[in-house]
């Protein structure tokens, strides 16, 4: 199944309500229970007054691929 690229315009900050937030490209980083994991050139929006970040599907996917908490993990199946 093919993804749809969607694209959002954020332009006030859902938080502290300023107009101030942009969209920005960094990496990203993030942890999980002691591991650290980092998102190369991720783009989101970020508001320089409080902090606050928002992210399109795309951003979440990514973030998602490379968290430890979405990691595949092999299930084992029990025989009857």
């Amino acid at each position: 199944m093919a993804q749809s690229k969607q694209s959002i315009h954020v332009a006030a900050c859902p938080s502290c309500g300023s107009t101030g937030i942009r969209m920005v490209r960094r990496d990203w980083s993030g942890g999980l229970k002691g591991k650290r994991y980092v998102v190369k050139d991720l783009q989101y929006f970020h508001c320089a007054r409080c902090g606050e970040k928002v992210y399109d599907p795309d951003a979440m996917r990514r973030i998602q691929a490379a968290s430890p908490a979405f990691a595949k993990t092999q299930r084992v199946r029990k025989d009857a």
